[in-house]
Parts: structure tokens; C-alpha cells; sequence
């Protein structure tokens, strides 16, 4: 178990000794003596509860339970230096789930964190406390303290980082725009930064301070630091090799040549030459980079900023407005190793046909089978975001083949051969390759500039690109490139990532010739591919029936022909502008991976895509995506639902570059489980692809984001599933699956559950009806202006009012009463032609923005919408967003005139008895439990309970007809608790088995915990 699931298992001071084994401490347990340190810190504080619970050699770990960990912990660790003791203090707040760690040495550093979602840095701070070497409790308190100080530097420094980026960026040429501006800024930062790390291995003429002198000589000079220093450095020594170097460059001394495309002139730099001014820089130099200590350790020193703070800083950085807007977020590290690991034991696992678990000893004892099948992975990413999947992916392939040669050597090697990735954002393809570069230099063992290999240049491998869409769409796998141009570009991309100086620029230009020819191939298959398929459907319409008479064009063919015919003529006009141009203008995977494409695709996709909403997204940029993904084009509905996610097209084009055999491991919005617009993808998945888990990570603290997200981890290989084949509904290769994957084919939600549940739900009603067989689902009223028709003024006339009805109002068998409701229709439903006179003169001065409601199409302005199955006489309701499924029968006197609004749902019956029994059947604990597996999650352990979810519920044919189901909820009503009666006369009437209601109620009580 890795320290941050352990953490969630905390819950008393007793559990301690379990954290301090996890930090490869010897755990303890014996109860503290009565000593003067352990007094209360405040006067008339209760005594708390104190142990040693561990021991690291002669350094001691206390324990202490109180209610405030961090002022308790931090009380006590002052305490016992002051005592004269040594040691470290472990506080836990058992109700506010909160952790705090504090070391008895010098100022008594702290960290503090929570035990359910411990954020990234305070997870790596307590990781290094037992990681630490030296001997002795002195030097381990010492090396401690410093650790736990390392928190609060990192927060400083991302802190002023982005102060001192905005402050770049508002420099910038006015001219260019915002976007241009903010690439520039970090551009500059970036390298500055990575210089920092090169100086920190004396790389930089033998001396730790080389540019803190250099920009004081330069000021002292009255120099511009950007044109006489920055420039110089980058483009006339880091980029040239030292026998190429002019004078000026000569003159920094011994610096190394890093190559590698960081300190090339970029493509905006040339379109919009500036020099920053002095002042601008040196307050970057001064309160950036020069306040901090800097590191290329990867482990790192403590206080100082090392390669693996650094990428979780550039995370933070993608993290902007414009970023969460595109569904980009940071992705937890143990979730990325996660989900890599998951990928490569899938692979394994298909390609020497082994078990899963067999594959995963293969990965972790490094055996030789294990090597040679991922030696020539090739692992894409397709929207590769700052690097975090292809950095993970990068450190277990390492590990793997550390043993035939140096780690530096070794990520070199597969940096050349295995790792791809694309981003339509540049500046994320920049970060990525920083990210990676950094990987490289960590841990090599050069100590002189001289010796410093050249970085790989990584603009062929990583590229700037639309994943999802390319100018000639899905024709372009029609065939394999020639052998030749697939030979010719596998050798080109190898050579050239090590290329330098003139051979560099010579490979570049013959990498780009092969893949334009690349491209012309794929036009002439995919051109090639149309005309066929447009000859198909003219040479069936000539033929002849049983009658002798031609077949004739079809509705059908006929608008395949047309379409086909418009694709035609837009491939056309593609192959004109191209061979105008003589260039490949856009990204293009079978063209600049053509070498990938001829052995059928990729290995391995890995990834978390954009989770973006439909609505989100610009309509023609929908309209593309409809007629390129036909997994996206069957979840665009009609209607308030049904609106498919930007992710589920990457998936599918995720799936489409996996080569026949190859495998998937990709982070999805849970909902894709369940979504009625995924029906198609969960469809040909659980058909095509062999599931190796599927795994709600929904509340898993290894899944805690920055962002309120419900991931899904899915792993697939793309083969035929095995007879009798299980799905695990985690990542890890922990337990046997849980799931056959034939219960998963159809289409239908994924139920994602332990056994005993599924067992209990299917025993429940394995061949019942529906209830959307027998009963259609509404969701509310909408009145589009909620300001005008809620509360409405007090004089308003009662014959126009009722009680409306929220999803937060609704409970176990009642609705609470607390919003009026502007009701502009009779007793029948029928919308009033007039309204009375205070009503209308209440809307009157706002009749034209009653006309402009999005689902206004005409008639008097004070129509309301969806009016008809809510107004029914018999009603039963349920809220969309709640902990649990919870029905309400709205019959009989208030509660029959009470309109649900459009945040219920509901069904309507054909009278009282009716509505009561469904009432009370959707109010049974098994019903629950079954609405909660298929419900999408939502924030603070809520869930969705749509049309979908209560629909998909089964319906025996007795439910409608009990008498006593309807006598449970009327007493339910009338404020009686009926939750025990009413599950045991279900579990009567279903005929439940003992293990079956048993396994059912237990799995119901972990599940809410779970959600929780």
C-alpha cells in the first residue's frame, strides 16, 4: 500500500505505529510516562492522549491524539526541545482527519496535511522522512527538520514564480496577444530555470554562483541583461558547439553545449523581437532565483528546489483559467504511475499470453521477458499536457533496463525510440520537453562542462498538434505508408535526435521531405478509398432485381454519395493546396509517425484527455467531431441530455491508433460508465477489446485532484475477450476481477461493484421489467427566469400560486414547503390566456426578456415549460442531485397542486395507490443501492439520480399491485420511520436469500461510506 492510501486508513492513535513502519522506521507502542512536557499547551485543555509509537534507532516517534493536530503537535515538539530532547511528534485529529508531523530540532518545523486527499507537496515532504540516510539522532533530526522546511519553500517559490511570470508577461510587446505574450514570458523563465539546475552541477564555468556574477557584471557595465547577457548565452554558447563559438560567447568560459531546442531562437521570439528591461529582470534574478537554493537531484536537498518540485510547479502552471476551461487538470503522480504500470502489465500480459498477475511479477522483478517486450514499445500520449504521463512512463522503462547500462544512457535510449506525444497547446509541448530534458540531466555523473553530452532534440517525438482532427480524417488508415518511407523516417527521427550544428539542420530538412511524402501517400489511399466506396454504392444501385428492373438509388445511398462525393472534393481541394505549397502544414499521425503506422499503430496509449462538456465547445467544432467520431456522432441527442463529453472522442481516437494487440490505460470522466451518450463506446469496448479494469476512482486518495473531478481509470487491450473473461474494478493487480465482461456488452451502464453486490442486485430481479419499460421519466418544470415566477410578491392573487418543489425539498416520502410559484395555468393544466391583474401587472415590465428565454417558440410570454407530465394529477418525485434515491408521491390534498421544478424528476400514474407503491418501492434500501452504482457522482458525496438512472431501476409486476407497499408509504407521509418495515416486506416478496439480503446490506453500508 503506498503512503497516501495508508494515510486514509488513520483513524486513532493506536494506527500510528502503521505510519512510522511505512517510513521504514521500527514501530512501537508503549503508553508515555506522566512527563512535564506532555502538559496540556493551553491551561484547563484536557491531558491528550500520548504514546511512543515508533523508533528510528535511538530518534524517537511520539504520538498524539488531539482534537487541533497542528497546534497540539507543534506545542508538544517545542516542549521536548526545550526539555533537551530529540525527536519528532506525529499528531492526529481522528474527527477532522488531519495529520500533523513536527520535528523537536532547532525552530520545530511542521507539516501538516489531511489524511483523505493529502496535497502533492505535503505527501512528498513526509515520503523524504524516510528516505533520509544519516546515521545518529542528531544528524536524522537535523536532516528532518530541513525536510519539513523544504513544504513551506516549495509553496514560496510556485508562489513567486507566478508572481514574477505575470510580471514578465505584462512586459511583453503590447502587440502580441495574450496568449503570444504569457508563451514568451515562460519561455524565458523556463530557461533561466533549467540554467539554475545546469549551475548546481557546476556545469557553468566550474562556479555555483556563474549568473548571479554575470548579471551584476552586466548592470555594473550598464548592459541590457536580456541583449549583452541572456542572448549571447543562449543562442551564441548553449547552442553551439565550443569550436563554433565567437568571442563573445568564449568569454563566459567553460559552458557546455546542451543543444536539444531549448536555447534555439523561437519561432515567436523571430516574430516579435524585445529586450525585457533591466529592472524587470533583475527583480527576476533577485526575488526569484536567487532567493532559492537549486538542485538537480532528483531526491533532492532539503529547502532546495530539485527537477521533480520543479515539474509539479510547471503542473501548476497549466493550470490557468484558460486550462481548467479545456478539461486540462494536474493528474496526482501515484496515479499516473498507476495507470502507466497498468498499461505496460496489459501489454505484457497480451503479448506473452500470461495472467495479468504474472505479468506484473514480470514488470517488478525485471525479468527478461519483461525487457524484451517493451524494449520497442512505442507509448503515445495524445494530449500530453506538461509531460506527467510520458515523465512516469520514462522512470518505470528505466527502472526496467537500469541494470544493462547507466540511468542517463537509458533515458536517452528510450527517449529516442519509445516515447511519443502531441498537444495542440505549444506551450504545453515546451513544458513537456523541459520536464523530459530535466529527466536526463539528474543524475548524470559529468562533472565537467566538457563532458556534458548534448540534450536529445525532442521536436520530433513531441509535437504541437489536433489530435482529434486532421484535414483528412478517418481515410487516412486505409493503408500502411511504402516500407521505404516507414525505414526512411524510423532512421531519420533516431538520428536526429542526437543530431547537432549542420547535421541537424540537414536531417530536419530530410525528416520533413520524407514525411510530406508520407502525406502524399496517405492522400492517394485515402482518394483512392472514396472513389471505391462512391463505385459501391453506383454499381448496387445498377443492379438488377428478381424483375429484371435496376435497383436505383436509395434515399439512403443517395445521401451516402452525396457525402461521400462533398469528402471527395475537400480531399481534392487538400491535394492541391498541398502540391502548392510543397509542405505537410498540419499534424498528421500517419504521416509524421509513419514508421509507428506501419506496424499497425502503437503499443501503448496512455493519457488523461481534456474532459470537456459539448456545450462548451464552439458548434462547428462539434459539428467536425460528429462527423469524424461515430462513438461522439451516437451521443448527440435531442433534448437536456445525452451531451456527450470531449473525452469520449479521444477515446475513440485513442483506440483507433492502438495497433491490433496493443493496449490503453487512460483517465475518463466516470460518467462515461453510465452516460446514455457513451452507449455506442461502452458498446464496442466490451465487444472488441478484452477490459482489464475499470475503475471508479471517485473519492480514492489516489485520485485526489486539484479540481472536483470523478475519474475513471479505463485499461483495455485492443483483442477479443477470453471466454469467461473478469474485469477488475481497480488499477492495481490486487485481487481477480470482479466482473464478467459479458454483463458489461450492450451497451448499457457499467454497474462498477464488488461481487457481493452484484450478486445481491442480480438476485434481486434477474429477469424483471424495467421501470422505463412501464413508465416514462420527466424531469421538472423550467420557468427560465426563476428571479420573476419564485416568491413572487405577496399580493400576488392565490389562484395563480402553488407550492413548487426542489430537488433539495424532497424527503423519504414528503416534500418541505417553501417556495411559491407563479402557476399561470387552471385547474386542468391549461395555460390562462390572461392573467389576473396583479399577476400582470408583476411581468409585465419584463415581457420582453420573458420572450427571449432560450425555450420560448411562441404564445402569451408567460408560458412555462415541460408543464404537462408535472402537472399531472398523480405524481411521483425525486431529486436529481442527492446522497441517496429519495421518491415523494405527490397525492391527495397541497401535495397533489405541488409543481416539481426542473431540479426533480418524475413519473406520473394512473391514480394515488398507484404513485404511493412506486414511492415506496424506489424508497427500499436495495433500490438505493442499485440507483447509487449507475448514478454519476457529483461534489460532496452527492450523486445524479436522472431519468436514466431511475428508468434503468427494475419494475416486478407486483410492486404497482401491494397494498401494503402503499399503506408503508402512507404512514411514511404521515412522518413514521417505515425503512426497516418496508426493506424487510421487499426482502419478503423478493424472496432473498439469507446471504443475499445480508451481502446486499453490508455492501450498501460501504458503499455510502465510500461516497462519502
Amino acid at each position: 500500500m503506498d503512503l497516501a492510501s495508508l494515510l486514509t486508513t488513520l483513524g486513532r492513535l493506536e494506527d500510528l505505529p502503521r505510519l512510522v513502519a511505512a517510513l521504514g522506521h521500527e514501530a512501537r507502542w508503549e503508553e508515555a510516562p506522566d512527563a512535564p512536557w506532555l502538559r496540556p499547551p493551553l491551561s484547563g485543555e484536557c491531558k491528550p492522549r500520548a504514546a511512543l509509537v515508533g523508533r528510528r534507532g535511538d530518534f524517537p516517534w511520539y504520538g498524539i491524539a488531539a482534537d487541533e493536530a497542528r497546534r497540539t503537535t507543534h506545542a508538544f515538539a517545542r516542549r521536548l526541545a526545550t526539555w533537551g530532547q530529540v525527536g519528532g511528534v506525529l499528531g492526529i485529529a481522528p474527527r477532522a482527519r488531519r495529520l500533523a508531523a513536527a520535528i523537536a530540532f532547532g525552530d520545530c518545523p511542521l507539516l501538516e496535511l489531511s489524511l483523505e486527499a493529502p496535497d502533492r507537496l505535503s505527501l512528498a515532504c513526509l515520503e523524504r522522512l524516510g528516505g533520509i540516510t544519516t546515521e545518529g539522532p542528531l544528524a536524522y533530526a537535523s536532516r528532518a527538520a530541513e525536510v519539513l522546511g523544504g513544504q513551506a519553500v516549495g509553496r514560496r517559490f510556485f508562489h513567486q514564480f507566478r508572481v514574477t511570470l505575470e510580471r514578465l508577461t505584462d512586459a511583453m510587446p503590447a502587440a502580441c496577444g495574450a496568449d503570444d505574450r504569457r508563451s514568451l514570458a515562460l519561455l524565458q523563465l523556463t530557461r533561466v530555470l533549467f540554467l539554475y539546475l545546469v549551475q548546481s552541477k557546476g556545469w557553468l564555468d566550474g562556479r555555483g554562483d556563474f549568473l548571479a556574477r554575470s548579471v551584476d557584471a552586466c548592470l555594473m557595465r550598464k548592459r541590457g541583461i536580456q541583449r549583452d547577457l541572456l542572448r549571447p548565452l543562449f543562442f551564441g554558447t548553449l547552442n553551439r558547439p565550443a569550436a563554433e563559438r565567437g568571442r563573445v560567447p568564449r568569454e563566459f568560459g567553460q559552458i557546455p553545449f546542451l543543444n536539444g531546442g531549448l536555447f534555439e531562437p523561437h519561432p515567436l521570439e523571430r516574430r516579435w523581437p524585445a529586450d525585457l528591461p533591466n529592472p524587470i529582470w533583475r527583480d527576476a534574478f533577485d526575488l526569484l532565483f536567487e532567493r532559492f537554493h537549486f538542485t538537480a537531484d532528483e531526491t533532492g536537498r532539503a529547502g532546495a528546489i530539485a527537477p521533480d518540485m520543479l515539474g509539479r510547479v510547471f503542473e501548476g502552471l497549466m493550470e490557468s483559467a484558460t486550462r481548467r476551461r479545456n478539461g486540462t487538470f494536474y493528474t496526482p503522480a501515484t496515479l499516473v504511475q498507476g495507470l502507466v504500470q497498468g498499461g505496460l502489465t496489459a501489454l505484457i500480459s497480451e503479448q506473452l499470453g500470461c495472467s495479468e498477475s504474472r505479468a506484473e511479477r514480470h514488470l517488478s522483478e525485471r525479468s527478461a521477458a519483461a525487457r524484451r517486450t517493451l524494449r520497442c514499445v512505442t507509448l503515445l500520449d495524445p494530449a500530453v499536457g506538461s509531460g506527467a504521463f510520458l515523465l512516469g512512463a520514462l522512470e518505470l522503462l528505466t527502472t526496467l533496463h537500469a541494470d544493462q547500462r547507466s540511468s542517463t544512457s537509458m533515458r536517452r535510449r528510450i527517449l529516442r525510440h519509445n516515447l511519443f506525444g502531441v498537444d495542440l497547446d505549444p506551450t504545453a509541448v515546451r513544458l513537456t520537453e523541459l520536464r523530459l530534458w530535466l529527466a536526463v540531466i539528474a543524475d548524470d555523473p559529468a562533472t565537467h562542462a566538457a563532458r556534458v553530452r548534448p540534450l536529445p532534440n525532442l521536436d520530433c517525438l513531441i509535437r504541437q498538434g489536433d489530435s482529434l482532427l486532421d484535414p483528412i480524417g478517418a481515410w487516412t488508415g486505409a493503408r500502411p505508408p511504402p516500407r521505404e518511407v516507414s525505414l526512411a523516417l524510423a532512421r531519420l527521427r533516431q538520428e536526429l535526435v542526437t543530431a547537432v550544428g549542420p547535421d541537424k539542420r540537414a536531417l530536419a530538412r530530410e525528416l520533413r521531405r520524407v514525411e510530406t511524402r508520407a502525406f502524399g501517400e496517405c492522400l492517394d489511399a485515402a482518394e483512392a478509398q472514396l472513389g471505391a466506396r462512391i463505385k459501391s454504392c453506383l454499381d448496387q444501385a445498377r443492379e438488377h432485381n428478381l424483375f429484371g428492373d435496376r435497383h436505383g438509388l436509395e434515399a439512403r445511398n443517395r445521401a451516402d454519395i452525396l457525402r461521400l462525393r462533398t469528402e471527395l472534393r475537400e480531399l481534392r481541394q487538400i491535394r492541391r493546396r498541398f502540391r502548392r505549397d510543397s509542405a505537410l502544414p498540419w499534424f498528421h499521425y500517419q504521416s509524421h509517425f509513419a514508421d509507428v503506422f506501419a506496424h499497425g499503430g502503437f503499443d501503448l496509449v496512455v493519457g488523461n484527455p481534456p474532459w470537456v462538456r459539448a456545450e462548451q465547445l464552439a458548434p462547428a467544432y462539434r459539428a467536425r467531431l460528429a462527423g469524424r467520431y461515430r462513438w461522439w456522432r451516437s451521443g448527440v441527442r435531442r433534448g437536456f441530455a445525452n451531451r456527450p463529453d470531449l473525452s469520449l472522442a479521444f477515446l475513440e481516437r485513442g483506440w483507433e491508433l492502438l495497433r491490433p494487440g496493443g493496449a490503453c490505460a487512460l483517465l475518463l470522466p466516470a460518467k462515461l460508465a453510465t452516460a446514455s451518450y457513451a452507449t455506442h463506446a461502452r458498446h464496442a469496448l466490451a465487444g472488441q477489446a478484452t477490459l482489464r479494469a475499470v475503475a471508479d476512482l471517485t473519492g480514492r486518495p489516489e485520485a485526489a485532484f486539484d479540481a472536483t473531478v470523478y475519474p475513471l481509470a479505463l485499461v483495455a487491450t485492443k483483442s477479443p475477450p477470453p471466454a469467461g473473461h473478469r474485469v477488475r474494478s481497480t488499477i492495481a493487480v490486487c485481487e481477480p476481477g470482479s466482473m464478467a465482461q459479458r454483463d458489461l456488452g450492450g451497451g448499457a451502464p457499467w454497474v462498477l461493484a464488488r461481487d457481493p453486490l452484484l450478486h445481491a442486485l442480480r438476485e434481486l430481479a434477474p429477469h424483471e421489467p424495467r421501470l422505463g419499460d412501464r413508465l416514462a421519466c420527466h424531469l421538472g418544470v423550467k420557468t427560465g427566469a426563476n428571479d420573476l415566477f419564485l416568491n413572487p410578491p405577496g399580493d400576488i392573487e392565490p389562484a395563480v400560486l402553488r407550492w413548487a418543489v426542489r430537488g433539495r425539498d424532497v424527503r423519504p416520502f414528503r416534500a418541505e414547503r417553501s417556495v411559491q410559484l407563479l402557476w399561470p395555468y387552471d385547474g386542468k393544466g391549461r395555460l390562462l390566456a390572461t392573467l389576473p391583474p396583479r399577476a400582470a401587472d408583476h411581468l409585465a415590465p419584463h415581457t420582453e426578456r420573458l420572450r427571449t428565454r432560450a425555450d420560448y417558440v411562441g404564445g402569451v410570454p408567460w408560458t412555462l415549460f415541460r408543464t404537462g407530465p408535472a402537472s399531472a394529477p398523480y405524481r411521483v418525485i425525486w431529486g436529481d442531485l442527492a446522497r441517496r434515491l429519495t421518491a415523494v408521491p405527490l397525492v391527495g390534498g397541497e401535495a397533489a397542486s405541488s409543481i416539481p421544478l426542473n431540479t426533480c424528476y418524475l413519473a406520473a400514474l394512473p391514480d394515488s395507490e398507484t404513485a404511493l407503491r412506486l414511492s415506496a418501492w424506489l424508497n427500499t434500501t436495495w433500490m438505493r443501492a442499485a440507483a447509487r452504482m449507475v448514478a454519476t457522482p457529483a461534489a460532496g458525496g452527492f450523486a445524479r439520480f436522472n431519468a436514466q438512472v431511475v428508468a434503468g431501476l427494475p419494475l416486478p409486476d407486483w410492486v404497482l399491485r401491494d397494498d401494503e407497499l402503499g399503506q408503508l408509504a402512507e404512514n411514511g407521509a404521515a412522518g413514521c420511520d417505515v425503512q426497516d418495515d418496508l426493506d424487510d416486506l421487499t426482502a419478503a416478496r423478493l424472496n432473498l436469500s439469507p446471504s443475499g439480503k445480508t451481502a446486499l446490506t453490508d455492501v450498501v453500508g460501504v458503499l455510502a461510506h465510500d461516497r462519502r
